[in-house]
């Protein structure tokens, strides 16, 4: 029997996380009546600036992101002199008709989001393939059933309360939402860093 073994793998670590997602709801609607926002990759919505690592209001969250950013750093045996920080994160606040453009995050190993208010219809994460010549190599008329090795995209629904976490160099975006309610996640970016 031949032997098949994945290679060069890219991965998508899920876990739900037990918060105050309406503490968190409240701060990131204060921040946007204090703040124009950017535009990075929202198409509409509302993104705020980087956030101070070191808010109050933030902190149960931040704590619950590292210790499950720490769990994949070693999953995949990465060096253990090294642990994995947090660089930034940022609010993104998307209404009906809004959506991400597809994007990476160029200098950094992990990015993850937090959803502090998901659901039905309220545009989903879409990771893509980062081998450019599998879109058009790989026909849907070739495939009886798409899988890690065959599929072009996944596509995630945003879930109150979830915590995904994926290698920064996976081309992303947010679908369009189709909801009249706010969607509200918020975003992070780690870099592996000297353990001190």
């Amino acid at each position: 029997m031949i032997n098949i073994m994945p290679i060069f793998i890219n991965f998508l670590a899920v876990d739900s996380l037990s918060l105050d997602n309406d503490k968190l709801e409240k701060f990131c609607l204060e921040k946007r009546k204090s703040s124009p926002g950017r535009v990075v990759s929202n198409g509409g919505g509302w993104q705020s600036d980087n956030l101070d690592l070191a808010t109050p209001e933030l902190a149960e969250l931040f704590a619950e992101v590292r210790k499950r950013m720490e769990e994949v750093h070693r999953y995949f045996e990465f060096n253990t002199s090294l642990r994995q920080v947090i660089t930034e994160a940022w609010i993104n606040i998307n209404q009906k008709g809004h959506f991400n453009y597809s994007h990476d995050h160029p200098g950094c190993l992990f990015s993850a989001v937090y959803y502090v208010k998901g659901g039905v219809d309220k545009g989903e994460l879409e990771l893509k393939t980062p081998i450019i010549p599998h879109t058009y190599t790989i026909s849907k008329e070739m495939v009886g059933g798409f899988n890690a090795f065959t599929g072009h995209a996944m596509v995630i629904p945003p879930v109150t309360g979830d915590l995904l976490i994926f290698p920064s160099w996976l081309l992303h975006r947010v679908n369009m939402s189709q909801s009249g309610e706010d969607r509200i996640s918020i975003a992070f970016n780690s870099r592996a860093a000297k353990f001190i």
